[in-house]
């Protein structure tokens, strides 16, 4: 591309850097060396974010933190993860801006590999887990969805005719019972019923009153009062 300036800025985050076109053209983080063979604004917006013609001024929004790191690689040839900064969020800028995990120094490969292993473990973990309660899950959908064509499509199954057909046959007798209620003959019965169990109760009431009179005198008073 036939930039407008002799100078780029770079803007990541709110950061700018300014460099050079030929400094460009063979920049170690390849995204921004591509910039430098773009031949049109379009396949300017395809490699950055937004660009201004007048200030040739090109924006990334992406980690500013992580990008300086870069940039120390891209000076001093050393890469080191960013402190205070993920693994992986910085694994993650890198592969963005055109580096590979062999760019980072041997101890910050390690690290790098194990949060890896780390990460596909736990989601591996989860992934079993959601696959076993997969089928339960499905179980307990056909379940209910069978409970609820019982109970709403009479027609739906033979559990389904029967329960509807109890059903009816409740609601009549409760009907018949609500009819037969109000029959005279009807409140006669329940009268007799009631007297009957008063009946009862008095009767009950009076054997125990009785009993309980028996255990409160003792022996010798019953003799003295029987004349014994």
């Amino acid at each position: 591309m036939k930039f407008g300036k002799s100078v780029c800025i770079i803007n990541v985050g709110g950061t700018r850097y300014a460099f050079p076109q030929d400094v460009m053209k063979d920049f170690p983080l390849r995204r921004l060396s591509r910039l430098h063979s773009c031949a049109s604004e379009r396949e300017v917006l395809e490699v950055c974010d937004d660009y201004d013609r007048e200030s040739n001024e090109f924006f990334f929004d992406r980690h500013a933190e992580a990008f300086g790191f870069l940039m120390l690689y891209a000076q001093h040839g050393t890469l080191r993860f960013a402190p205070h900064m993920c693994e992986l969020s910085f694994y993650n800028e890198m592969l963005y801006w055109g580096l590979e995990s062999s760019h980072l120094e041997f101890c910050c490969q390690r690290r790098l590999d194990e949060r890896m292993s780390d990460t596909y473990t736990r989601f591996s973990e989860e992934d079993r887990r959601a696959e076993a309660e997969l089928p339960r899950a499905r179980r307990d959908a056909k379940w209910l969805e069978r409970m609820r064509r019982t109970f709403e499509e009479p027609t739906s199954s033979v559990a389904a005719q029967i329960l509807a057909s109890v059903s009816v046959i409740f609601v009549i007798v409760s009907m018949v019972m609500l009819c037969a209620s109000t029959l005279p003959d009807w409140k006669t019965a329940e009268s007799n019923v009631v007297e009957e169990h008063r009946y009862t109760d008095c009767l009950e009431k009076a054997e125990y009153r009785y009993m309980d009179c028996l255990h409160k005198f003792s022996p010798h008073v019953l003799r003295e009062v029987c004349g014994v």
